[in-house]
This record gives structure tokens, C-alpha cells and sequence, in this order.
């Protein structure tokens, strides 16, 4: 049966809000009967977002509660002016006459809040009778373990303080949970490419979050309460007491642990990795059988089985495989060997990979000297049972002689030591430096593939470098694809499929954060800043800056310093 949920957000503080949006609007587990924002300037993007992803059977009511104004620079004009589709109701009425109606008719909802509680104490506050069908509230919120205060918290801590007031069961979702649960641009790859709106839009607000802040990564707070709701198990929950710090002062809207505190379940662990699993295959509309799959390498443990050295006489053979997975690093001589079918040839500083069960075969007519390593690796999974990995993808199966051999061949020789030696901190230093060498032979893999890639992937890499090195100057496509021997229309797609942006938009973005960065400068003056990032036209940057920033340059420098000019 499903579960009918009402989420108050709001889009406009951070991308993360927009994927527990879009999790909650296509997830089967989850009827959405309602959304609620907490500023009208965030309504607009929430209704586009929900008529992307099919929802327009979902209404929206936004805030006037809250005093907040939250940066909504970074999407508005994406928002207004590029998405082109069906867009969810507004709601009829103010929002918690709203949510109210709602509730009323749902009779038993569960309330999740991504934002300040601001809209959900309004509610409980003006309709106490409500809380019986009510039947938990799951907010994301607090630092309870560092007794912080964190943004939603402390955006209105005393709604917070009103919503432990009441009756209603809370499960709370802390900051410090969601920390390592974060995604990196080439994990948004599962949302390009897809012929439905709601993945399109939602890839495009990552790539212009991305690009407004310079971050690297996207942290996904905000899609943990909707996902836990979906799959229990992705989390552990642990009953705890908590109080709000409502005072003024730095610790306002810190929560703490208190004997006389809200008894809470507070969410402690999260399997990080198949949260994300979940997340990503989810908004991208995926069949449950097109998840991604692929392996975090910093989940992984290792198990070393085996770690010796062993020389080899003239005319030396064998065939086999292993139950476990194997390195080998040739320290002298040479030899031949297949591995699954494929031949290749070692010299002294050759590294073979051997994946666990696969079959292979070695010879030497020298003669020879190697370090065997056998290993199990496995994923971690917090609360589960570790995830057996049987072959590591990224890893070459031959990495041949390089100016890292002598480091891989310490490493290793290290390894063969302290495994051999059965006392506790030596079996943890084996492990460590086991982690090292597997470390550096994936960092070695990763620049042979580079090397190696295709002619494509080789212009890209040259035309990203030519726009940093001349974003100030005039950069057209022709030009820049002849530059780089590809055609223009093939450069444009490559380039947006690779980076997140065409060329165009990325000259404009390096020439946007370089103006910012010169802003903050006050002895140059507007025109001086414009021409220095390319613009003969002090209006024609103006209007640009206005578009990415959502303020003028000139506004934004009074607000450093007073007026530059």
C-alpha cells in the first residue's frame, strides 16, 4: 500500500531539494498528495519540476511565513525562460488552510519537511486537532551529535521547538548522516540522454547549481527523508531525546540530546551507496534492472589471503586460476601470459591483474622473480552485510613498466613482509599498504585510459584548455572546432555530454566567475572589469552578470563595499 505523503521544501535553497522533489514525485512507494513551499519565488521552479516528471495532479502552495529570502540566482532564469512544459496546480488557498485540507481529507499522511518547519508548526499551531491523522512527520535537520546548528534548524527554531511540542511521532534525518552522500558530475551520466522532461530538467539545474557555486560535487541532504520512506532499510534508526536551542546566540537552532528532550527517532547510519543507487536510477526514470551498479571505492575493504615472493628456473609453466583475486609484480626476468583468453608479455616492473575465478596461464623461458598478492575485496554497506567485488572494472590487467615501478615494487615487497608476520598492528599496516598499491595501480589504469582514449576525447581536452586560456576573447564555435579537428555540431554535442555546458556557456561561466572575482577588487571600476573579461559593452556584461547572478555587478559590489564606480 502506498504511503501519502505532503513534502514542504523549497527549491530555491539548494539543488539537493530538487531531487527529493523529483524522488517523491516518481517513486511507487509514495503517493504525493501535496507540496508546499516556504517562498513563492521557489513555487514556480516546484510546479515545472513536477510537470516534468508527470505530476500535474500534484498541487503546490507556497509561504508567506517565513521572513528568510532564499539565493534563487542560480535557476531562476533557467527556470522562467528555458523549460518549455506541463507544470503542476497552485493550490487554491493559503498554505496551511492548504495543508490542512489536505491532511483532512488523506487521513492518515505522513508530513516531510526539507526546509525550515516554519509551514509545519503553522499548521499544528492553528489546527491541534490534526495531529490524530497525522501519522509521523520525517524532517531533514540538526547536528544533534555535535549539538550545531545546521540551516534548517536554524532558519526557525522555534518552529522546530512547536513540532516537538506536538503528538505526533518525528523521525529526524541529521546533517552529519548525509554528509558523504554526495554525487559527482559523471553520476548524473544515468539522466542524459533520456527523452522524458523531468530527467532533462532536472540534469539542467545540476549543471547550472554546479556551475553557480564551483562545486565539484552535489551533497544530497534533502533526499534521504523521502528516501528511508521508500526503503527502510537504507537506514538505522535510534530513539533518542532532543531539545532545540531557541536562545539567541551562536548555538540558535542547535539540536542536543537532553534527558527531558522530544523522544525522536533520530536517523544515526545510512547505506550511502545504495541510497544513491536508489536516488539516481529513480529520477532517472530507470528500470529497476538499469540501476547503477558501479563499485565506491571508498566503501571498499580488502582481505589479504596471501602475500609471498617467488623465483622461477628456465622453462617454468603454469595454468590455472584463483578462488580469490591476484596481483602480480615481476621483479626480474620475463615472462608470457594469458589471462581470460587475452596474451600479453611481462618484463621486469610488469604488474598482471588477475580477477578471482577467471582462467590463466603463465611461462618463463628466462626464468623469473615475482611478488604474489591474493586478496578479496568488498564493499562496505553500513548496517549490511559487506558486498563481495569479484573483479575490479577500472583496473588494466597488464600495467607494463613505468617511472612508478619502484614505488608498486616497495609496496608490494612491504605487503609480503608484514603479512607473513601474524601480530595485530602488522596485519593493519599490510592492509594500508595494501590500499596504497591498489590505490596507485587504479591512478596508473586511469592515465593509460586517458592516454589512450580517442580522437574525440583528445579535442575536448584541448578545447576546454583553449577557452580557459582565451575565455576573455572572441571564441566561435567554427573557430574553435577547427582548432580542434572536429565538426562544430559533433564539438557542441561532445562537449555538453562531457562538461555539462557547450563551449558558449562555459567561456561564459569562467568569464562570470573571473568578473565576480574582480569585483571584489575596489579599485577597478565597472567598465575596467568588463573589458578585462571580454565585453566592450559595459551594458552587454551587465546583462550577462544580471543573468547569471540574478543582481547587477554594481549592486553586487555595494553589497562587498559600497559603490566601485
Amino acid at each position: 500500500m502506498k504511503r501519502k505523503i505532503l513534502l514542504d521544501t523549497n527549491l530555491a535553497d539548494n539543488i539537493d531539494e530538487s531531487f527529493a522533489l523529483a524522488l517523491a514525485a516518481c517513486s511507487p512507494e509514495i503517493e504525493l498528495v501535496g507540496v508546499t513551499v516556504l517562498e513563492p519565488e521557489a513555487e514556480l521552479l516546484t510546479r515545472q519540476l513536477l510537470g516534468a516528471y508527470g505530476r500535474t495532479d500534484v498541487p503546490v502552495a507556497s509561504s508567506s511565513h517565513w521572513p528568510g529570502t532564499a539565493d534563487v540566482s542560480w535557476y531562476k532564469h533557467l527556470a522562467s525562460d528555458v523549460y518549455q512544459g506541463p507544470v503542476a496546480p497552485s493550490a487554491a488557498s493559503e498554505v496551511t488552510e492548504f495543508m490542512a485540507s489536505t491532511i483532512e481529507q488523506a487521513r492518515n499522511i505522513t508530513l516531510v519537511g526539507t526546509a525550515p518547519l516554519t509551514n509545519i508548526a503553522a499548521l499544528l499551531r492553528r489546527y491541534p486537532r490534526l495531529e490524530d491523522n497525522i501519522e509521523k512527520i520525517v524532517f531533514m535537520g540538526g547536528w544533534s551529535s555535535q549539538a550545531l546548528p545546521e540551516w534548517n534548524t536554524s532558519g526557525d527554531p522555534e518552529a522546530v521547538a512547536a513540532v516537538f511540542k506536538s503528538n505526533v511521532p518525528i523521525i529526524a534525518v541529521g546533517y552529519e548522516v548525509t554528509l558523504g552522500c554526495t554525487l559527482e558530475r559523471r553520476q548524473l551520466a544515468p539522466l542524459q540522454g533520456r527523452a522524458e522532461k523531468g530527467p532533462n530538467l532536472l540534469l539542467s539545474l545540476s549543471d547550472a547549481w554546479l556551475r553557480a557555486t564551483t562545486s565539484e560535487v552535489l551533497t544530497m541532504h534533502d533526499p534521504l527523508p523521502v528516501a528511508l520512506l521508500c526503503q527502510p532499510a537504507l537506514v538505522h534508526i535510534s530513539p533518542v531525546r532532543l531539545d532545540v536551542a531557541t536562545s539567541p546566540g551562536p548555538g540558535r537552532g542547535a539540536l542536543y540530546w537532553s534527558p527531558t528532550g522530544k523522544p525522536i527517532g533520530l536517523c544515526t547510519m545510512v547505506d550511502s551507496v545504495g541510497y544513491l543507487r536508489l536516488l539516481i536510477s529513480r529520477v532517472a526514470l530507470l528500470p529497476e534492472s538499469e540501476a547503477p551498479t558501479a563499485a565506491y571505492s571508498a566503501r571498499w575493504d580488502v582481505q589479504v589471503r596471501g602475500a609471498y615472493e617467488a623465483s622461477y628456473y628456465p622453462g617454468w609453466s603454469l595454468t590455472g586460476h584463483n578462488r580469490h583475486q591476484g596481483l602480480v609484480l615481476l621483479i626480474d626476468g620475463e615472462c608470457s601470459t594469458s589471462i581470460d583468453g587475452q596474451e600479453y608479455t611481462g618484463e621486469a616492473g610488469t604488474v598482471f591483474y588477475l580477477p578471482a575465478d577467471k582462467p590463466y596461464s603463465m611461462k618463463t623461458d628466462r626464468g623469473m622473480k615475482v611478488i604474489w598478492l591474493l586478496f578479496d575485496l568488498y564493499e562496505a554497506q553500513t548496517s549490511l552485510p559487506p558486498s563481495p567485488i569479484e573483479t575490479i572494472p577500472d583496473l588494466a590487467v597488464c600495467i607494463p613498466p613505468g617511472a612508478n615501478s619502484s614505488l608498486l615494487q616497495l609496496l608490494a615487497s612491504q605487503i609480503a613482509q608484514r603479512w607473513s608476520i601474524p601480530r595485530e598492528h602488522e596485519a593493519l599496516l599490510c592492509k594500508a599498504n595494501f590500499l596504497e598499491l591498489l590505490y596507485r595501480l587504479l591512478t596508473i589504469s586511469h592515465m593509460e585510459q586517458i592516454h589512450t582514449q580517442g580522437d574525440t576525447q583528445i579535442a575536448l581536452v584541448q578545447a576546454k584548455w583553449h577557452i580557459e586560456a582565451h575565455f576573455h576573447e572572441e571564441i566561435t564555435l567554427d573557430d574553435l572546432a577547427r582548432r580542434v579537428g572536429l565538426s562544430k555540431y559533433h564539438l557542441a554535442r561532445s562537449f555538453k555530454q562531457e562538461y555539462g555546458l557547450t563551449p558558449k556557456e562555459y567561456q561564459l561561466s569562467l568569464r562570470m566567475q573571473q568578473a565576480k572575482k574582480l569585483l571584489q577588487l575596489k579599485h577597478l571600476s565597472i567598465a575596467e572589469i568588463a573589458s578585462l573579461v571580454g565585453y566592450s559593452s559595459v551594458n552587454a556584461f551587465s546583462r550577462a552578470f544580471r543573468r547569471e547572478f540574478g543582481t547587477a555587478p554594481s549592486e553586487y559590489a555595494a553589497e562587498l563595499f559600497g559603490d566601485p564606480e
